[in-house]
Protein backbone atom coordinates (compact mmCIF):
# COMPACT_ATOMS: atom_id res chain seq x y z
CA UNK A 1 0.00 0.00 0.00
CA UNK A 2 2.77 2.44 1.21
CA UNK A 3 4.96 1.29 -1.96
CA UNK A 4 1.87 1.90 -4.15
CA UNK A 5 1.39 5.36 -3.15
CA UNK A 6 5.45 6.36 -3.07
CA UNK A 7 4.51 5.57 -6.73
CA UNK A 8 1.62 7.64 -7.27
CA UNK A 9 3.69 10.82 -5.25
CA UNK A 10 6.55 9.94 -8.03
CA UNK A 11 4.66 9.93 -10.75
CA UNK A 12 2.73 12.88 -9.73
CA UNK A 13 5.47 15.28 -8.90
CA UNK A 14 6.82 14.00 -12.43
CA UNK A 15 3.84 14.74 -14.50
CA UNK A 16 2.59 17.73 -12.31
CA UNK A 17 5.84 19.85 -14.03
CA UNK A 18 4.94 18.95 -17.43
CA UNK A 19 1.40 20.19 -16.56
CA UNK A 20 3.22 23.80 -15.06
CA UNK A 21 4.90 24.06 -18.33
CA UNK A 22 2.09 23.32 -20.91
CA UNK A 23 -0.10 26.08 -18.10
CA UNK A 24 2.49 28.19 -18.28
CA UNK A 25 2.29 28.33 -22.27
CA UNK A 26 -1.60 29.05 -22.19
CA UNK A 27 -2.94 32.84 -21.34
CA UNK A 28 -2.64 33.74 -17.57
CA UNK A 29 -6.75 33.81 -17.43
CA UNK A 30 -8.10 31.18 -15.27
CA UNK A 31 -4.84 30.04 -13.74
CA UNK A 32 -5.24 28.01 -10.54
CA UNK A 33 -3.09 29.04 -7.52
CA UNK A 34 -0.71 26.73 -6.46
CA UNK A 35 -2.76 26.00 -3.41
CA UNK A 36 -5.72 25.25 -5.78
CA UNK A 37 -3.40 22.30 -7.36
CA UNK A 38 -2.62 21.21 -3.69
CA UNK A 39 -6.08 21.10 -3.15
CA UNK A 40 -6.61 19.01 -5.97
CA UNK A 41 -3.92 16.83 -5.62
CA UNK A 42 -4.85 15.95 -2.18
CA UNK A 43 -8.45 15.33 -3.60
CA UNK A 44 -7.19 13.39 -6.22
CA UNK A 45 -4.77 10.93 -4.03
CA UNK A 46 -7.48 10.57 -1.54
CA UNK A 47 -9.69 9.05 -4.24
CA UNK A 48 -7.06 6.74 -5.53
CA UNK A 49 -6.55 5.87 -1.97
CA UNK A 50 -10.36 5.16 -1.53
CA UNK A 51 -10.69 3.36 -4.87
CA UNK A 52 -7.57 1.06 -3.90
CA UNK A 53 -9.22 0.52 -0.60
CA UNK A 54 -11.91 -0.81 -2.56
CA UNK A 55 -9.82 -3.22 -4.77
CA UNK A 56 -8.27 -4.39 -2.28
CA UNK A 57 -11.25 -5.39 0.19
CA UNK A 58 -13.17 -7.04 -3.07
CA UNK A 59 -9.97 -8.83 -4.22
CA UNK A 60 -9.61 -10.21 -0.19
CA UNK A 61 -13.53 -11.30 -0.86
CA UNK A 62 -12.74 -13.02 -4.04
CA UNK A 63 -10.09 -14.99 -2.76
CA UNK A 64 -12.09 -16.37 0.13
CA UNK A 65 -14.98 -16.74 -1.90
CA UNK A 66 -13.20 -18.98 -4.86
CA UNK A 67 -11.53 -21.28 -1.68
CA UNK A 68 -14.87 -21.69 -0.97
CA UNK A 69 -16.34 -22.76 -4.41
CA UNK A 70 -13.47 -25.16 -4.69
CA UNK A 71 -13.95 -26.74 -1.15
CA UNK A 72 -17.52 -26.86 -2.11
CA UNK A 73 -16.91 -28.43 -6.04
CA UNK A 74 -14.88 -30.79 -4.44
CA UNK A 75 -17.30 -31.84 -1.54
CA UNK A 76 -20.32 -32.17 -4.62
CA UNK A 77 -17.92 -33.97 -6.27
CA UNK A 78 -17.20 -36.46 -3.45
CA UNK A 79 -20.64 -36.92 -3.02
CA UNK A 80 -20.93 -37.42 -6.34
CA UNK A 81 -19.32 -40.50 -6.71
CA UNK A 82 -20.18 -41.91 -3.39
CA UNK A 83 -23.89 -41.80 -4.86
CA UNK A 84 -22.87 -43.30 -7.83
CA UNK A 85 -21.07 -46.14 -5.81
CA UNK A 86 -23.90 -46.78 -3.80
CA UNK A 87 -26.10 -46.40 -6.29
CA UNK A 88 -23.91 -49.61 -8.67
CA UNK A 89 -24.17 -51.30 -5.09
CA UNK A 90 -27.95 -51.55 -5.10
CA UNK A 91 -27.84 -52.37 -8.47
CA UNK A 92 -25.95 -55.29 -7.70
CA UNK A 93 -28.03 -56.41 -4.53
CA UNK A 94 -31.41 -56.21 -6.47
CA UNK A 95 -29.91 -58.07 -9.56
CA UNK A 96 -28.03 -60.76 -6.83
CA UNK A 97 -31.60 -60.95 -4.64
CA UNK A 98 -33.85 -61.66 -7.58
CA UNK A 99 -31.40 -64.73 -8.66
CA UNK A 100 -31.11 -65.92 -5.22
CA UNK A 101 -35.32 -65.55 -5.18
CA UNK A 102 -35.87 -67.47 -8.27
CA UNK A 103 -33.27 -70.38 -7.16
CA UNK A 104 -35.09 -70.57 -3.91
CA UNK A 105 -38.67 -70.94 -5.71
CA UNK A 106 -36.72 -73.56 -7.50
CA UNK A 107 -35.28 -75.09 -4.23
CA UNK A 108 -38.70 -74.88 -2.82
CA UNK A 109 -40.06 -77.33 -5.79
CA UNK A 110 -37.23 -79.58 -4.64
CA UNK A 111 -37.88 -80.02 -1.64
CA UNK A 112 -41.42 -80.61 -1.90
CA UNK A 113 -40.31 -83.34 -4.37
CA UNK A 114 -38.10 -84.59 -2.09
CA UNK A 115 -34.85 -84.59 -3.86
CA UNK A 116 -33.37 -81.41 -1.46
CA UNK A 117 -33.05 -81.32 2.21
CA UNK A 118 -35.65 -78.47 3.76
CA UNK A 119 -32.48 -76.65 5.39
CA UNK A 120 -30.80 -75.85 2.42
CA UNK A 121 -34.12 -73.98 1.60
CA UNK A 122 -33.73 -72.31 4.80
CA UNK A 123 -30.11 -71.23 4.68
CA UNK A 124 -31.16 -69.62 1.10
CA UNK A 125 -34.17 -67.78 2.41
CA UNK A 126 -31.07 -66.73 5.70
CA UNK A 127 -29.20 -65.14 2.35
CA UNK A 128 -32.13 -63.59 0.63
CA UNK A 129 -33.32 -61.50 4.12
CA UNK A 130 -29.71 -60.62 4.75
CA UNK A 131 -29.81 -59.22 1.12
CA UNK A 132 -33.00 -57.75 1.93
CA UNK A 133 -31.37 -55.48 4.76
CA UNK A 134 -28.19 -54.78 2.71
CA UNK A 135 -30.43 -53.26 -0.06
CA UNK A 136 -32.50 -51.45 2.81
CA UNK A 137 -29.43 -49.72 4.27
CA UNK A 138 -27.93 -49.06 0.69
CA UNK A 139 -31.37 -47.62 -0.19
CA UNK A 140 -31.47 -45.54 2.82
CA UNK A 141 -27.71 -44.11 1.80
CA UNK A 142 -28.58 -43.18 -1.43
CA UNK A 143 -31.70 -41.44 0.02
CA UNK A 144 -29.04 -39.40 1.99
CA UNK A 145 -26.17 -39.17 -0.32
CA UNK A 146 -29.11 -37.85 -3.01
CA UNK A 147 -29.96 -35.18 -0.39
CA UNK A 148 -26.81 -34.19 0.53
CA UNK A 149 -26.08 -33.76 -2.59
CA UNK A 150 -28.82 -31.20 -3.84
CA UNK A 151 -27.98 -28.93 -0.23
CA UNK A 152 -23.85 -29.09 -1.91
CA UNK A 153 -25.37 -28.30 -5.56
CA UNK A 154 -27.39 -25.36 -3.89
CA UNK A 155 -24.83 -24.06 -1.72
CA UNK A 156 -22.19 -24.36 -5.03
CA UNK A 157 -24.99 -22.22 -6.80
CA UNK A 158 -25.27 -19.95 -4.61
CA UNK A 159 -21.13 -19.12 -3.96
CA UNK A 160 -21.53 -18.63 -7.80
CA UNK A 161 -23.79 -16.18 -7.77
CA UNK A 162 -21.94 -14.39 -4.80
CA UNK A 163 -18.94 -14.56 -7.22
CA UNK A 164 -20.63 -13.06 -10.16
CA UNK A 165 -21.89 -10.49 -7.86
CA UNK A 166 -19.00 -9.60 -6.97
CA UNK A 167 -17.50 -9.65 -10.22
CA UNK A 168 -19.63 -6.92 -11.02
CA UNK A 169 -18.68 -4.66 -8.76
CA UNK A 170 -14.85 -4.80 -9.68
CA UNK A 171 -16.13 -3.90 -13.21
CA UNK A 172 -16.32 -0.06 -13.21
CA UNK A 173 -20.21 1.85 -13.64
CA UNK A 174 -20.70 2.49 -17.32
CA UNK A 175 -22.53 5.83 -18.69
Amino acid sequence: MKLSLVCLFTLVFLIAPERAIAQSTQSNVARPTSEQSLEELVREVRQLRAMLQRINATTYKSNVLLERLKLQQEQVSQTSRELYNVRDQLSEIRSHSARLKQSLSQLELRVESGSKHPDEAASLKGEIEMLFQREHRAATRESQLANELEIGRAKLNELNDRLNALELEMVPNRP
